[in-house]
């Protein structure tokens, strides 16, 4: 059983019966899309037609804003680099977005660097704005201080801590923009059809530095942020390069705390989740990220 608020109150509800509520009673759930640490993912079939649902962790709520991101998606779709959202239920955060056909850039062995830089560009150059600034360094500290109310953390976070912390004035240098702030491969689908790129997954959207989402990109391999960065910038100078990996240890750093408290309120279990191992994944990234930032030196 899930649970879902109407109004201000907490009912349990399986999520076939939201389905069927928000879209019609021959609507059903064909499959559970795997990934995300933030949402369970389920690919629905009514009338002919997909959507997906999305049903977020017990951490997640937390973390997002949800008025911030109904809002989001209503201003993000007319630039026409994601799928369109049909339901929205802000106190549970539950919602249904069309499906957008194809592959997760995750699933696929190669990508079209220019075509993903081309909707970042899109995103990063509309005239709309957040009501919401990223605000990274405190969210960096309000994750640490979360993690250590479970475990002592390690000399290489502190080391990595350290060394964002000297560079924060930096990094933080940079015009802020309408930014995704979790341009991960995986939230990336690529649809054969018309041979485009689409993005998905809004909860993190605030405006920040663009080169912040390049960095996101590298969540899997420092080289996938590379040729990102190449491709969004043409001819990266030492500057862009250098805050792309300072940016990338910060997002390891970010998503090594996240997954740390995660395992330690035992959401890896619900999920099938080795969130000690995506905390090691974590900062072994940030340690490749390192090694190119020295030698740049």
């Amino acid at each position: 059983m899930l649970s879902i608020f109407i109004g201000d109150r907490l009912f349990p509800m399986e999520k076939e019966k939201i389905i069927s509520l928000y879209l019609g009673k021959t609507a059903k759930i064909e499959r559970q899309i795997l990934g995300g640490m933030m949402n369970g993912s389920f690919l629905v079939d009514y009338q002919n037609k997909k959507y997906i649902l999305y049903m977020p962790t017990a951490q997640a709520n937390e973390m997002v804003d949800r008025k911030e991101e109904k809002r989001h998606l209503d201003i993000v779709y007319p630039l026409g680099v994601t799928s369109k959202n049909i339901y929205f239920d802000i106190p549970s955060g539950i919602k249904i977005n069309e499906f957008i056909e194809g592959e997760s850039l995750n699933n696929l062995d190669t990508f079209d660097a220019n075509k993903v830089a081309n909707i970042l560009k899109v995103l990063h150059g509309s005239k709309v704005r957040s009501n919401l600034d990223y605000l990274p360094f405190e969210k960096l500290q309000g994750y640490e201080k979360e993690a250590l109310e479970f475990s002592s953390l390690d000399d290489d976070f502190r080391s990595f801590k350290n060394l964002l912390l000297e560079n924060k004035d930096y990094l933080l240098s940079d015009p802020l923009v309408l930014s995704h702030n979790d341009y991960q491969k995986s939230n990336i689908v690529f649809n054969p059809e018309d041979n485009q790129y689409y993005m998905i997954d809004f909860e993190f959207m605030a405006n920040n530095s663009p080169i912040y989402d390049i960095a996101c990109f590298a969540n899997g391999d420092v080289k996938d942020g590379l040729a990102l960065l190449n491709a969004y910038f043409d001819n990266p100078t030492i500057d862009e390069t250098k805050k792309f990996y300072l940016w990338r240890i910060f997002v390891s750093m970010q998503w090594y705390l996240v997954a740390i408290i995660k395992h330690y309120r035992k959401e890896g279990e619900a999920h099938h989740i080795d969130f000690l191992s995506v905390a090691n994944h974590f900062m072994n990234v940030a340690k490749d990220a390192k090694a190119g930032l020295d030698a740049l030196k």
